[in-house]
């Protein structure tokens, strides 16, 4: 087959996908696809909470469900899910359009405070997915139809359990998928009501057979102190969470390496992986269950070798390259993502002179770190838009640190006062409920804790790991250098 070519194979990485969405223009594709074995509870069709740090992968998963194409790729995989049987329709995606409701519409059909209207609604974007999902023709009409035709709670029942029965006469089941319910609201209160509602007009659905729904949400949602739903503990232990192995990741990075080799009709990688064993099977199922550049974390090690040598310096004392992308990319819980595992590896191929013996220099994945340190910050502020505002006063601080050291150049630039301004005049969620237990700046510390930006250290010290520290432009004694070489 010949040598492979570096530049060749380094210009490949550099045009990976890193990011998706569930039913906008952005949606997975079937080469796409990487099913870690421990995912399939959370394909599974009964599991109704999937929850996932922004970048884990519940807009893919949910993208994947929702695509016929990608669903029997994944029926495949899991074999025994019965995903070939799902009819998938959206609830909610933050995107509107089909079954799927508009915040708009949300907005207009349920009152600010009003909990009982809010699991109305919920109910009857449930049914109009289902009618949808049987070809009935009432699954085109308004939702604000719907909810005339069925106000009577009986009527309502007895239309549930003709769906119902009408499904498990087809030998099908219909999966409503709910995701992005971070957009649902700017305001806690609101959000609180509307998810709140949501679980409930859920676990209704547990006398189902053939109506199934999945909510896919972050876990700081999921943990609102403000729900109130009597069943919640029940969701709660019921769920599964996104995680990422290492091995998961390279495994995912390899397949979606040679998978836009073949889009661009290159060989390199093929080449490459015929050296190290790990010939590239031809289907689509082969490589996910049988390939070991997905299975052994041996083999993957020795790929890294190859494409940028062992070690991240000139010795083992800068730490070896195959271990070290994963333990600088977790945030402080431990997590690494997908989203910001491959963003590393295209900002380093980007990064990577042309004229590098290796397809990636070491100097080349620290680029890569600080890149996907900004594109995570960057990611974050969509969802919890205070982010920035909280970080920007710790520029410079070195960490670890005491907490004291962090709330007073909170207080010196009036941080606090400035993120709960800001989340007024510009209608975004603050960081925090009113609490009369602790200062704003621990709660707004917390906050941080909460969303894997901060940790302690045994010792009792704050700690921010790199992730969020170099896009913070804060410092750590022998940590990955702010830019230039370490």
């Amino acid at each position: 087959m010949g040598n492979f070519e570096p530049a060749g194979l380094r210009e490949t990485i550099g045009r990976l996908a890193t990011d998706h969405d569930a039913s906008g223009e952005q949606q997975p594709q079937v080469g796409e696809v990487f099913a870690p074995r421990q995912h399939a509870s959370a394909l599974a069709p009964d599991t109704m909470i999937v929850v996932g740090a922004r970048g884990a992968g519940k807009s893919f998963w949910a993208g994947v469900l929702g695509q016929d194409a990608t669903k029997d790729l994944a029926a495949e995989v899991y074999p025994n899910l019965g995903l070939e049987r799902l009819i998938v329709r959206y609830g909610y995606t933050g995107i509107g359009g089909g079954t799927a409701a508009g915040r708009q519409t949300i907005d207009r059909n349920v009152p600010q405070d009003d909990h009982d209207a809010a699991v109305r609604f919920w109910q009857i974007v449930i049914l109009r997915a289902a009618l949808d999902a049987v070809g009935d023709s009432k699954g085109d009409h308004t939702l604000s139809d719907l909810a005339r035709e069925f106000d009577d709670p009986e009527l309502f029942e007895r239309q549930m359990r003709h769906v119902d029965h009408e499904l498990m006469r087809q030998e099908k089941s219909a999966l409503v998928i709910f995701d992005a319910l971070d957009t649902l609201a700017r305001e806690w209160r609101r959000l609180t009501l509307l998810t709140d509602a949501l679980f409930e007009a859920v676990w209704a659905l547990r006398a189902m057979k053939g109506v199934k729904a999945k909510i896919f949400i972050r876990p700081d949602q999921l943990n609102d102190e403000g729900l109130r739903f009597v069943e919640l503990p029940k969701l709660r232990n019921g769920r599964v969470e996104l995680n990422w192995t290492r091995r998961d990741l390279y495994g995912l990075l390899y397949s979606r390496i040679y998978e836009e080799e073949q889009a661009r009709r290159r060989v390199d990688f093929q080449i490459l992986a015929a050296q190290e064993g790990a010939s590239v099977p031809q289907s689509s199922l082969g490589r996910l269950r049988q390939w070991p550049l997905a299975l052994s974390e041996d083999k993957q090690k020795r790929m890294m070798e190859r494409l940028s040598g062992p070690y991240m310096g000139a010795g083992s004392n800068k730490g070896a390259t195959y271990p070290w992308a994963f333990n600088h990319l977790a945030d402080a819980r431990g997590v690494v993502t997908p989203r910001s595992f491959l963003k590393l590896f295209v900002e380093a191929a980007q990064y990577t002179q042309s004229n590098s013996q290796f397809v990636l220099t070491p100097e080349a994945i620290r680029h890569g770190l600080r890149e996907a340190s900004k594109t995570r910050v960057e990611q974050l502020a969509l969802e919890y838009r205070w982010i920035k505002r909280a970080l920007a006063p710790l520029a410079g601080l070195k960490v670890p640190c005491s907490r004291y050291d962090i709330h007073e150049l909170w207080m010196a630039s009036n941080t606090v006062e400035i993120i709960e301004t800001a989340a007024k005049s510009e209608g975004f969620l603050p960081p925090y409920r009113a609490s009369s237990d602790l200062s704003k700046e621990e709660a707004l510390e917390l906050a941080l804790v909460r969303v894997g930006v901060l940790s302690y250290r045994p010792d009792g010290q704050a700690d921010i790991p790199d992730l969020f520290r170099i896009a913070a432009r804060m410092f750590k004694l022998g940590g990955v250098a702010l830019q230039g070489k370490i």
